[in-house]
């Protein structure tokens, strides 16, 4: 049995396993009690059925494919997706076959407990029974994103592959007889993976050459660079876009289903919102005139969606606003009460009426001062396609790159944060948009409880 097929052999085998295991506990759960063997039995008979359907989903979204097991980021969101298939085909497949239980609730406990399972199985318990040789891969590409990548992977034993090998645009078209080298690279040193960007010159026209070469001779495993950076630092290699990236990004809104429901969470969050938010005006309000009885609110400009200014509301937390000139400058200093309202984000709660208005969303980039939108625009390539989309309380930007700019201008830091904007554009989801709003609480709760 070779490596593979035992690797193969090993997931489908235990996939079956935690299948059982997810039910057992969904049973024990639900009626808080060991299950007996006759309501084992009333369950099992279905859940096997679909056992075969859950498989036939797994393999469908890949997670038996070899590079799904080599980027363990892709195996969360990919059980998750997986899993909600599932359980929706089960769903249906209750009502079209008289299995003669009502699975309404056991289905919903079986889905979380599932997701926990098998993330834990794949995750943790896989490494320990697989092959703890490291997979030998080769990365052509050009760049300090390809750097940063290679030091990433090579540095970290949590990858189970590693490069032993970076080829840039200049190594490929001055080595004589590359193509008898890269052969012989392969052969020796049984390159299982490669990672190529498609968008070299060079690189591009010598694609043709290496994927007839690994797959007649090798058998490897090809991944774009884009692709798996993006994957691994959860935001896009800015300096290596082209505009077919932006093409596909933004020529299309992502479903109409999308934005539809998106918008009725704002409004309907923002409405829910209000409630407390009245509740907890008052005190805020006293608490800032008893500092330096100057004014409860101040409004600012803001870039909004498709580059319109829109007029942002916020409790006032400086002893300055953050208008024209001074929007390139940090000389503005939070007052006592700011900095609380601040950390705790009191001071947005105005920005409700914003989201009431279809200005913000609760969830998207943040949005930027005219003034620094208008240099970042000229400094920054592609900047303006962030505002492509709707701009959010909270974004992906804020929970993943906590070095952002803090007053002034900082070309280097927003850039950095542009990458997760544009990451954010291209994989945007009511399922994104959930994990980046129970970060952002779970943010200030730590924030306010340190």
């Amino acid at each position: 049995m070779g490596e593979r097929t035992r690797e193969l052999f090993i997931l489908i085998a235990g996939d079956i396993v935690v299948f059982n295991v997810a039910l057992w506990v969904t049973l024990f759960v639900r009626y808080l009690e060991l299950p007996s063997w006759e309501l084992w039995n009333a369950h099992m008979s279905p859940f096997l059925t679909f056992s075969a359907v859950w498989l036939g989903v797994f393999f469908i979204l890949g997670l038996y494919d070899k590079h799904t097991n080599l980027l363990k980021k892709l195996l969360v969101n990919r059980i998750l997706y997986a899993q909600i298939i599932n359980v929706v085909v089960a769903g249906v497949l209750f009502f079209i076959i008289p299995f003669g239980i009502t699975p309404k609730t056991n289905l919903i406990i079986y889905l979380v407990i599932s997701i926990l399972l098998l993330s834990l199985w794949r995750i943790k318990l896989v490494p320990l029974i697989s092959s703890k040789q490291r997979h030998k891969a080769v990365l052509i590409a050009d760049g300090p994103e390809a750097i940063e990548l290679a030091d990433e992977i090579n540095n970290n034993d949590r990858y189970n592959y590693y490069f032993i090998r970076i080829i840039d645009e200049q190594t490929l078209t001055n080595t004589k007889d590359f193509e008898v080298k890269i052969m012989a690279l392969m052969e020796r040193e049984k390159i299982e993976l490669i990672v190529a960007d498609p968008q070299g010159k060079a690189i591009r026209s010598f694609l043709p050459v290496l994927f007839n070469l690994s797959f007649l001779h090798f058998a490897c495993t090809f991944l774009d660079f884009n692709k798996l950076y993006e994957d691994t630092f959860d935001r896009v290699p800015v300096n290596m876009l082209q505009y077919e990236w932006f093409i596909s990004n933004i020529s299309q809104s992502k479903s109409a289903i999308y934005d539809a429901v998106k918008r009725a969470i704002d409004v309907i969050g923002a409405l829910a919102l209000l409630v407390p938010a009245l509740i907890i005006f008052p005190f805020a309000a006293l608490a800032i005139k008893l500092e330096d009885r100057g004014k409860l609110f101040y409004t600012t400009s803001r870039v909004g969606q498709f580059n319109e200014i829109i007029t942002i509301y916020k409790l006032r937390t400086k002893n300055g606003a953050d208008k024209g000139a001074a929007a390139l400058s940090s000389t503005l200093v939070d007052t006592r009460v700011g900095i609380f309202l601040r950390k705790t984000r009191i001071d947005e709660l105005p920005q409700l009426i914003n989201v009431l208005r279809g200005d913000l969303s609760f969830v998207g980039p943040r949005p930027e001062m005219p003034a620094l939108a208008e240099v970042y625009a000229k400094e920054i390539p592609y900047y303006n396609t962030r505002h492509f989309l709707k701009p959010g309380l909270s974004g992906w930007a804020q929970i993943n790159n906590f070095d952002v700019p803090r007053g002034g201008v900082d070309v280097e830091r927003t850039t950095a944060k542009l990458s997760y904007d544009l990451f954010y554009l291209e994989r945007r989801s009511l399922l994104l948009d959930m994990q980046i709003a129970l970060k952002t609480v779970a943010t200030i709760i730590m924030r306010t409880g340190t």
